[in-house]
């Protein structure tokens, strides 16, 4: 299919040696910071090429499984790492959906078949985020109340996540992050009153089942979570995140075997947490203006790029960009940028695969694909390569 050419900034990226050493560590230690910007290299917008399956181009993720466009719109994509496999909420009519019933439906990309996640009537759905394998997907399903849940594709089965016996009054919940391999969920719950909505910080271990305690409520409501593979860290975040001048989220890294937990963007202002890696070596995270790197092993912190990181791969290699001209997806090892969403593209956390081969993005722009006539959002995959 066709693409429009996207406009798109420069984006700026930290000198080779930085880079090298965001880019690599391994264990818990307090975080120091470093700053310094070189001009990355000049904008590069990739042209669909029909002839070839490995061109870069653009598709329209959110449509039947005969590939027809949907009378309704479509919201919240995200992909699997491996890039087979993909969610969004739709609001179309045809697939059984309305306004006021979301459904959501996850798709192969290899053969089209489109299946759908029922919880039953009612049910509103956010939020999704898949596994590598898109083998699970832990979603948000609203109908009184926000709850957490995560379906496994294999078996057909969905269990909603919540502890055995959370402390204080807790109604609500939501799901923060999945790690890459799928045996780890984070999530939060809490209750209605003022700012306690994320007062509890979770993370479910799949295999057995069991709900660890990551951050207490005296800790202040999180505003986002990530984990890694094998459970031994836990990045997350401390309120939200703002333009203005006031301090209002901080990011932390904790170890639960031992307790150990460190603040990654002191000195920085108000931060934003994107992710950790899925070796638990790296966390990516935003604060003034620019995307920061912090080290594990060394507890070296590093500005690697300008700009509000959306989505990264789970090796923290690859970032998908928010720009006033749009989507913009960068290696920041080579520093190499492209454009892959328009000016209104919206992405998620779980909005790209493995080594940035494929970005999902929402938009109501019509001239992204041929016979784009809906007049609704869409949810669309750029194949990158």
């Amino acid at each position: 299919m066709s693409t429009a050419r996207h406009g798109g900034g420069r984006a700026r990226t930290l000198a080779a040696a930085a880079l090298a050493l965001a880019l690599s560590g391994a264990s818990l230690t307090a975080a120091t910071t470093a700053h310094a910007t070189v001009a990355g290299p000049a904008d590069s917008t990739a042209h669909a090429d029909t002839t070839g399956t490995r061109a870069p181009r653009t598709d329209r993720l959110s449509t039947a499984a005969d590939g027809a466009q949907l009378d309704g719109g479509s919201t919240a994509g995200a992909i699997s790492g491996d890039g087979r496999h993909a969610a969004f909420v739709t609001r179309a009519p045809a697939l059984g959906c309305d306004t006021y019933l979301h459904c959501l439906k996850l798709k192969d990309l290899r053969t089209g078949a489109l299946t759908g996640i029922d919880l039953g009537s009612g049910h509103l759905y956010g939020n999704p985020l898949l596994s590598d394998d898109g083998g699970r997907v832990a979603f948000t399903a609203n109908k009184r109340f926000a709850m957490p849940h995560l379906h496994d594709r294999v078996t057909g089965a969905t269990t909603r996540l919540w502890p055995a016996d959370p402390p204080g009054r807790n109604e609500l919940g939501a799901v923060h992050a999945i790690s890459p391999d799928g045996t780890r969920v984070a999530y939060t719950v809490g209750n209605r009153n003022g700012d306690q909505n994320a007062r509890l910080l979770y993370v479910r271990d799949t295999a057995t089942g069991t709900d660890e305690l990551i951050s207490a409520p005296e800790e202040g409501d999180k505003g986002g979570a990530s984990v890694a593979d094998d459970g031994t860290r836990v990045a997350y975040q401390i309120g939200g995140y703002g333009e203005g001048p006031d301090d209002s989220g901080d990011v932390f890294l904790k170890e639960p075997a031992t307790g150990a937990r460190v603040q990654l963007d002191t000195g920085l202002g108000t931060a934003e947490l994107v992710r950790l890696t899925g070796d638990g070596r790296r966390v990516l995270f935003n604060a003034g203006g620019g995307v920061y790197v912090h080290t594990v092993r060394t507890g070296a912190t590093a500005r690697v790029a300008d700009g509000r990181a959306r989505s990264a791969t789970a090796d923290g290699r690859h970032v998908v960009l928010s720009t006033a001209d749009g989507l913009r997806l960068l290696d920041l090892r080579t520093g190499r940028g492209t454009d892959v969403g328009p000016a209104d593209a919206r992405a998620g956390h779980g909005a790209v695969s493995a080594k940035g081969r494929a970005v999902v993005f929402s938009s109501g722009a019509t001239d992204l694909v041929p016979g784009d006539t809906n007049g609704v959002p869409d949810v669309f995959v750029r194949h990158a390569r």
